[in-house]
């Protein structure tokens, strides 16, 4: 009698066993992927960080060059002068809510 209940015992021990060993192996399999998987996220990431960060260096040279002194300086005295009178085109203002009106005709 003892016999056969240790049996039936083994008899559900084993299949059990062998279920739990394979649940097992499977979820070590499937973190293993998972983290296989999140690495190479993250090292896609940290490639995009250094190309925004080589870009965010590059930009704020450019916006220092571009807001130089002497480069506003340059800029100034080269192309900025007063306008001939001959150029100068006079606007009449008009009391009713009409547009402005420029013309050369009152030269």
């Amino acid at each position: 009698m003892m016999m056969r209940k240790e049996n039936r015992f083994l008899s559900v021990l084993k299949p059990a066993a062998v279920i739990m060993l394979l649940i097992s192996v499977f979820g070590i399999v499937w973190l293993r992927s998972s983290f296989v998987t999140i690495e190479y996220r993250i090292s896609s990431l940290e490639k995009k960080k250094t190309v925004m960060t080589r870009e965010a260096k590059m930009l704020a040279a450019e916006r220092a060059s571009l807001l130089s002194v002497e480069r506003i300086e340059s800029t100034a005295a080269d192309k900025f002068a007063f306008p001939d009178r001959v150029k100068v085109v006079y606007v009449k203002k008009t009391k009713d809510e009409e547009p402005y009106r420029a013309s050369f005709a009152g030269r």
